[in-house]
């Protein structure tokens, strides 16, 4: 096996553990949000879950063998961000039934830590990834 192969596993590997912090890190959050209330007004616990879940999910499909995962970085961070805001947008409709209790809320704030999630995320991403092209460039 080649080493610029065995490389991009490596890196791959590590943008997978970091999605997979990135998701999971949100459970805590939400689990400590839910039992202190008076966690629930703090703007950094408020809007963590909108910034470790766009950037956890760019770093999961990158690092996945999947058809998603092998297209154009730019391309990648584009259906992740439509993910994003789409799902931040849908709270601004109107649940019906049992719905209704759930205590979503559209948050124009949620919405910036999205755009900020994924635009850290694909700049490291491509940083990461530029570098890996660089250091095995063959000279001629």
């Amino acid at each position: 096996m080649s080493g610029k192969l065995l490389k991009n596993q490596k890196i791959k590997q590590r943008f997978g553990w970091i999605g997979a912090f990135c998701l999971l890190l949100i459970i805590p959050i939400k689990t400590t949000r839910w039992m202190d209330e008076n966690l629930t007004s703090s703007l950094i616990v408020g809007i963590a879950p909108s910034f470790l879940g766009p950037a956890g999910l760019l770093f999961l499909i990158i690092s996945n063998v999947s058809k998603l995962s092998h297209h154009v970085l730019i391309r990648v961070t584009w259906v992740v961000a439509a993910i994003a805001f789409g799902l931040e947008t849908l709270q601004l409709i109107p649940r019906p039934g049992i719905l209704a209790k759930v205590h979503y809320t559209f948050d124009w704030l949620d919405l910036i830590a999205s755009g900020f999630s994924i635009g850290l995320a694909f700049l490291i991403a491509y940083l990461v990834l530029n570098q890996n092209r660089k250091d095995h460039k063959t000279p001629g």
